[in-house]
């Protein structure tokens, strides 16, 4: 059988680019899949091979374009197999030997350094690569910054082999993590999106919102949400199910920067939709030390808030612009579409289930990747074809690869902030700031996320987060859950906040919108993102900690606030809302988050009713005033 072609070339490199791409594609998921199952290997080896594979890859489809820009390639693909060789073959020395590091280790480290940032700098572009070498030069000329920000004198030859050999250096703790985890869960979603599950979760979404007004961007959110919580990345969301949802929604009425806004939050928030969370939830774990099971838990309540606040609010827009109702014409009943397709859900079944019993996230990914192929021959056997199988495993390279890449510079910028105590600084700057207030604590924790952010994928975000910036927050009080899912929620925010929104740019050109009102729109839509964090810090009910009434209680109260906060942004309730009445429903919002003290809900309440009564008396005498004319 033919090779398949990935690079479309005629000459004899081409063909062997597509050989190596061929291997990688067929190689990296038997590793992972193995990995998952029966085979224990350290921590060190995993990372090492798994940038073996996805080093490769990214030098093999970003290939240097200057003339002899192959020869060049051709050294780095080899070199960087040699790091990845010598990371395993030096750890493993290390383990029998505690010895120190010869010339050519030193030689080795440097070389990594400058591999990693020319490498994974072609895959997740210019931002990340620059901060990695701000930090490096801050390690390398600390010494000379005056005040608490000055660092002990530290050598080239100190500060490589420590980024090359640490657990939270290059090959250390983060990309270890796209090595156990995250890796299987892009490969999970592609291999779910090649059954066709991708198309059933989108229908299932459109049909059960159909009589609803703007079922279309209702079916957006949803769709979006659910794909999104397996999907790592919010910006490679958008373009898998916007290119289904964007055109609907501007096709029933809605502008397009509205359309390509709804698809910019409802795909970002798939970060923070357990049960995967965008595999981001495994990171976290990691760090804190906190069980997955229990972070998925303690997430659920402020997410179902996030989307109540995004579905409430695209129906109140679709009220006030008066979308026609949909045609019912063709169209499939959610039972129908349920009784056609509910095998696409096993897999996702049997992962939760898993999960819930208590298999690691490996063992429960690797059986819900192998349901997943059965699900496939038994749905939609016609699809399952070798090259297409193959496209699938491509795109897991391509999923991957800006996730890793990104990883392992984070694991630069972590490693300086670990060497330097970097990390200790900031965080005591940002107590001695906040002079003991919790709540100015965490505004600038807000904005330190969201500036931080800027650019990078959820999961490197998250974590350069989780060691400048959740520390500080713990130490003031808030509880290590709540901290870390504090700084979580804003850096993937921070995907859809201008200037550099990656989410919210994806979505306006496929809207072919205006990126900037775009971004207006995603921020509005995103409003419970900005507020529900700052509650759930202060109350810890909304993260499942506390009474089972005390829980039901601040879910509803908080939930009213999601219904009063949508009727402010969009300017509607039964009616169109002047500004002052918009004005006054958004801090009365907030305040039905707030359970402690109680009084906060009851004059949030009574501030939403008369607001709310005095619109519907101006309603029915402008009417009153129009018959009579």
């Amino acid at each position: 059988m033919a090779i398949p072609t990935f690079i479309k070339s005629d000459s004899r490199i081409g063909s062997v680019k597509n050989l190596l791409l061929l291997l990688i594609f067929i190689g990296m998921p038997l590793y992972h899949m193995w990995t998952a199952s029966f085979g224990v290997y350290p921590s060190y080896e995993l990372s090492a091979v798994h940038w073996a594979f996805v080093g490769s890859f990214i030098i093999l489809v970003k290939p240097l374009k200057f003339k002899g820009g192959w020869l060049v390639d051709l050294v780095l693909f080899l070199l960087n197999l040699f790091i990845c060789y010598h990371q395993i073959a030096l750890q493993e020395y290390f383990v029998q030997n505690a010895g120190i590091y010869t010339k050519m280790d030193i030689y080795i480290s440097m070389a990594s350094v400058v591999l990693a940032l020319l490498i994974a700098g072609r895959m997740v572009g210019k931002i990340l690569p620059i901060i990695s070498i701000l930090f490096i030069a801050y390690a390398y000329f600390g010494r000379y910054v005056p005040g608490m920000f000055k660092t002990t004198r530290f050598s080239l030859t100190r500060i490589a082999p420590y980024l090359f050999t640490a657990y939270d250096g290059l090959f250390g703790q983060t990309l270890t993590v796209s090595a156990q985890f995250i890796y299987l869960f892009v490969l999970f979603g592609t291999l779910l999106e090649l059954t066709g599950a991708g198309e059933f979760f989108v229908d299932i979404s459109y049909s059960l919102t159909r009589r609803i007004k703007g079922g279309p961007a209702q079916a957006a959110v949803y769709s979006s949400m659910l794909m999104g919580t397996i999907n790592g990345s919010g910006a490679a969301n958008v373009v898998t199910t916007g290119t289904f949802t964007i055109p609907l929604m501007k096709k029933v009425g809605f502008r397009p920067s509205f359309a390509g806004a709804v698809e910019a939050v409802s795909s970002s928030g798939g970060q923070i939709m357990p049960p995967v969370m965008g595999a981001v939830a495994f990171l976290m774990s990691e760090i804190t030390g906190i069980s997955y099971a229990k972070i998925a838990l303690a997430a659920v309540i402020p997410a179902i808030l996030y989307y109540a606040t995004l579905s409430i609010s695209v129906l109140f827009v679709a009220k006030k612009i008066d979308v026609p109702d949909p045609l019912e014409e063709g169209m499939e009943s959610p039972l129908t579409i349920l009784r056609h397709g509910w095998l696409y859900m096993a897999p996702v079944l049997v992962l939760i289930a898993m999960l819930v019993i208590g298999y690691s996230a490996q063992r429960s990914a690797f059986f819900a990747i192998l349901s997943t192929v059965v699900i496939g021959f038994v749905k939609n056997r016609e699809n399952m074809t070798l090259s297409n199988f193959l496209k699938a495993l491509q795109n897991a390279a391509k999923g991957i690869a800006p996730i890793a890449a990104a990883c392992l510079l984070a694991g630069i910028v972590m490693g300086i902030i670990n060497l330097t105590g970097l990390g200790l600084k900031i965080s005591g700057i940002i107590e001695t700031i906040a002079n003991g207030n919790l709540l100015v604590a965490l505004l600038l924790a807000m904005f330190t996320s969201l500036l931080l952010g800027m650019g990078l994928p959820t999961s490197a975000a998250y974590m350069i987060l989780a060691v400048l910036v959740a520390p500080a927050l713990v130490n003031m009080g808030a509880s290590m859950m709540a901290a870390h899912l504090f700084i979580l929620y804003f850096g993937a925010l921070s995907t859809i906040t201008p200037p550099v929104a990656l989410s919210t740019f994806a979505a306006a050109g496929i809207a072919e919108a205006n990126v900037w009102r775009t971004g207006k729109e995603a921020m509005k839509l995103a409003s419970s993102g900005f507020v529900i964090p700052f509650i759930f810090v202060f109350n810890n009910e909304l993260l499942l900690s506390g009474s089972a009434f005390d829980i039901m209680f601040a879910f509803i109260t908080a939930l009213l606030g999601c219904i009063i906060i949508s009727a402010s942004l969009t300017g509607w309730m039964g009616t169109t809302l002047g500004w002052t009445s918009r004005l006054l429903l958004f801090p009365a919002g907030i305040m039905l988050f707030i359970v402690n003290p109680m009084y906060w809900n009851l004059v949030g309440i009574l501030v939403a009713l008369i607001v709310f009564g005095i619109e519907l008396i101006r309603k029915k005498r402008t009417q009153k005033e129009i018959l009579n004319v």
